[in-house]
Parts: C-alpha cells; structure tokens; sequence
C-alpha cells in the first residue's frame, strides 16, 4: 500500500462543495443540451390558497430569500399563510418559524448528522482482524405531505410529494409548485391516467406519450409560474400515493423514451376513450397538425362496422351502435365511457345557455358541423326569440351539461304544441378525442401491439426516439 496523504478537514469539506458544484454543472449542461440529463418539472398543486399546510415524513429544511435556513423535525406541521409583503411560517399554535418577503422552499433535510464519538470497551478482547461492519440500512426517502384535500380526482387528502415544494405569494394568496425530477414525476402521472391493471404495453405506450407531453410543455412554460397543473386539463398527476409497480415498472422499461416529428417533440395529447374514431386537429383546434390525424380505431373486416358515416341518419346509427372496436374493453374500463345516452330537459338547456344569449323557448338543437370523429364543432339552438350558434367542442359539451364528448346525435320529445320537453343524446366516447386513444391503446395490447407500434398508430409519422 502506498503513502497515504491527509487532507486537513475543512479543505475536505471545500473539496467536497467544489465536487458537488461541479457536477450540478454537469448535469445542468447536459440537460440543457437535449441529451439523457435530469429534467424537472414544476407542477402547479394549489393555486389561489388562504392557508397552506405541509409535513414531511422526514425532517425538513425551509430556505428563502434574505432569511436563515430553518430545520424541522419530521411529522412537524407547517402553516403558510400570505402576508402583505410575502409568506409566514408558523407551527399549528401560530409560533412563527420564518417569514420571507418572496417564495418558500420545502425541501428533505439532507444535512448529514454529526457522528458520536467512538467507543471502545475497556475490555475489548484483542483480534488480529476487525469485525464486520454490519450492512447499511438504505434510510427511507423523505416525502412531502400537502395536508387536507388537493385536486386529484380520487379525493384523498394529505397527499405525499416528491422533491421539493415551493409555496409562492401571489396576489394575497398562494400557489404550491412541486419541483421533481421527470421520472418520478411519471410515476404519479401513468398510475393516474391509466388502470395499473392495464396490459403493460398500453402502459408503455402512455408513458412515452405523458413524458413526451411534459416535456413539451415545459418548453412552452419556461416563463410561467410552472409547467402544468396536476389535473386532465394538462395530466393528472397524484404523487406517491397514487404510484403502483407495474405503471412504475411502465416508467422505467421506456426511460427517457419521447416521440418526436421532424426531429421535434411532438404535442402528445391523449384522451380517454375516442369512441370509434380519433379526431383531427385540424378540426378540433382549427389548424392542422400532421401526426395529429383521424384514424379508425378499428378494423373494418372484424368488426362489421359500416363505412365512415357521412350524414346525420348515418351518425345516429352509428352513435346507437356498440360493435366491438378497440375502445370497448368492458374488462379495463366502463362501457359507458365508449356509448352512453343523457336525458337533459328543455329548461336545463335554457339555464345553462342564460340571460345573455337571450334564445327564449328552446325548439331544436341541430348539429351544424361534425369532424371525423363525430364530434359536433358547430351546433345551433332556435328559439322563440332568436337563433345561437355554439361553436368548439369543449363550449358545446359544457352548454349541454358537461358532457363526456360532443360526440352524439339527440332526439328531441315534444309536448302537445310541439315544444321539446326534454332532449334524449346518444353519445360516443370521453374527452376531444385528439391523439391517443387510451382505452384503444389497451385494445391494441390485447392484440400484441407493443408500445412503439401503438404509438405510431395514432400519432402519424412520429419516432420514438431517447430524449
């Protein structure tokens, strides 16, 4: 064995700070050229809160401007409340922790311990070898815990996080943003769009398709607040407590994996359930998008399904129709996301259409223009006073008493003078129906798709490439 040199040990610690600085720079730079780096994603939890309260089942560090670091203990509730000039920190009792004029970060406390100073019994039996060191137990992550309700669907309250959380002042109010790295941000997304009971490839397919989606909107909201939201108006994302090892396992057999057309990140939208067919951009949005296209999420010749229907009598049969297309997997998802039928009453029409479009007596609704997939973009209501066109799937679908797709055709059931009493509408799949068709995707599993091939069938003409 050769000399042994000793550092002195603050020169160790500088060293150890330089070598950390260092790397962070090389990983700054590496993901900042597109390659395999870390990427995190700042997710919008909270917005517009009175109170904010955290705890984490670990020890915790607060940093902000201007003020010194404090440390909690783990399981320490933390109650953020705006002030005129920022944010205060207090515990339950309203013992102040910290007050900062700007945002608030809550992070797991990574300061190493000080070590106990060895002892050695005064009896210690001599040895020529030195016992085993008995393994390291790994110390269990720290998670982030936003106490009471949040906005994932499933209602659970006090909902761990991973990385870090940052409580913004804004407006007298606050915002919570958890910043996590990629991948585990997946993990909490995959498990909440899609049934971890799904056939693997179809989770494999929604990974890819929800990285590809973060990353693009990331690009598209450096300068906002955060990137997106954890609800089905960007991803829903429900954090550890939504997370299961197959999604998880989904995750990490396509790490790194995005989808890219003409060497750009695509916009990888997806929906629930198509109902048949896929709707185009073009359509949907008002302006093309090439590997956003409308495909048939079926087979003709196995199906029976008639030819893409091109009228109104056609659309009502079809609506009124349930043939087994690749949306229709009664064992994964309810049928009634694939085909279902809405009862909606002439005067719930006309309060939901209010004072201001001022139609009076509602006497017909009648689709005016339909995209590919069925979905109405344009439908007009009459009435005894005058005439409104509802234009835009989402608008229509919210004016006819939110419902799942603008995918439907309707009959109307009349009094004695003729004046619908109350609307029948029969309707065909969940959500815009642009890009990938979840539920499909599980179709398509089941016929030994792989995730790739899944991919490319509903985004046209994309790769899928590393990141």
């Amino acid at each position: 064995m050769g000399n042994v040199m000793k550092i002195p040990t603050g020169m160790t610690r500088q060293l150890r700070l330089m070598t950390y600085i260092c790397v962070l720079g090389a990983l700054a730079l590496t993901g900042a050229h597109g390659q395999n780096g870390p990427a995190a994603m700042r997710v919008g939890l909270q917005t517009k809160q009175a109170v904010v309260r955290l705890q984490g089942t670990g020890p915790l560090r607060l940093t902000a401007a201007g003020v010194d670091p404090v440390s909690v203990a783990a399981a320490q509730t933390l109650v953020f409340t705006p002030t005129d000039t920022g944010v205060t920190v207090t515990d339950p009792d309203g013992h102040a922790l910290l007050t900062a004029a700007g945002p608030v970060t809550v992070a797991p406390d990574t300061t190493p311990p000080v070590p106990a100073p060895p002892t050695t019994p005064a009896t210690a039996p001599a040895t020529d070898a030195a016992p085993a060191a008995a393994p390291a137990t790994p110390a269990a992550p720290t998670y982030i815990r936003l106490l009471g309700p949040t906005r994932h669907y499933d209602g659970k309250p006090d909902r761990p996080y991973r990385g870090i959380i940052t409580v913004q002042p804004a407006g007298g109010c606050l915002t919570v943003i958890d910043t996590v790295e990629l991948e585990d941000y997946l993990q909490g997304v995959v498990s909440s769009e899609m049934g971890a009971g799904y056939p693997l490839e179809a989770l494999k397919a929604q990974a890819v398709a929800a990285r590809t989606y973060a990353l693009r909107a990331r690009e598209k909201n450096a300068a906002a607040l955060y990137d997106l939201d954890d609800t089905p108006a960007c991803q829903v994302y429900g954090g550890v407590l939504s997370e299961d090892p197959r999604t998880t396992q989904a995750v990490q057999e396509t790490a790194d994996k995005v989808l890219r057309y003409d060497g750009k990140l695509i916009d990888a939208v997806y929906s629930s359930t198509c109902g048949g067919y896929t709707e185009s951009a073009k359509e949907a949005w008002g302006h093309d998008v090439p590997y956003l296209q409308s495909v048939a999420d079926f087979t003709e010749e196995k199906t029976g399904v008639a030819p893409h229907p091109e009228d109104e009598a056609a659309w009502t049969t079809y609506f009124k129709t349930m043939k087994e297309l690749n949306c229709l997997r009664p064992r994964y998802a309810n049928p009634q996301a694939f085909r279902w039928v809405v009862l909606l009453k002439r005067k719930e029409l006309e309060a939901n259409l209010g004072t201001a479009n001022g139609v009076g007596t509602v006497l017909s609704v009648t689709p005016v223009h339909r995209g590919a997939s069925g979905r109405i973009t344009a439908l007009r209501i009459d009435g005894t006073t005058r005439s409104v066109t509802i234009e835009k799937e989402l608008a229509i679908r919210r004016v006819l008493g939110n419902l799942r797709s603008s995918a439907f055709t309707l009959d109307a059931y009349c009094d004695d003078n003729n004046i619908p009493v109350v609307f029948a509408l029969w309707g065909a799949g969940w959500g815009h129906g642009i890009g990938m068709c979840q539920v499909g995707a599980v179709g398509l599993a089941e016929q030994g798709w792989t995730y790739d091939k899944i991919l490319a069938y509903y985004y046209k003409g994309v790769s899928v490439e590393a990141r």
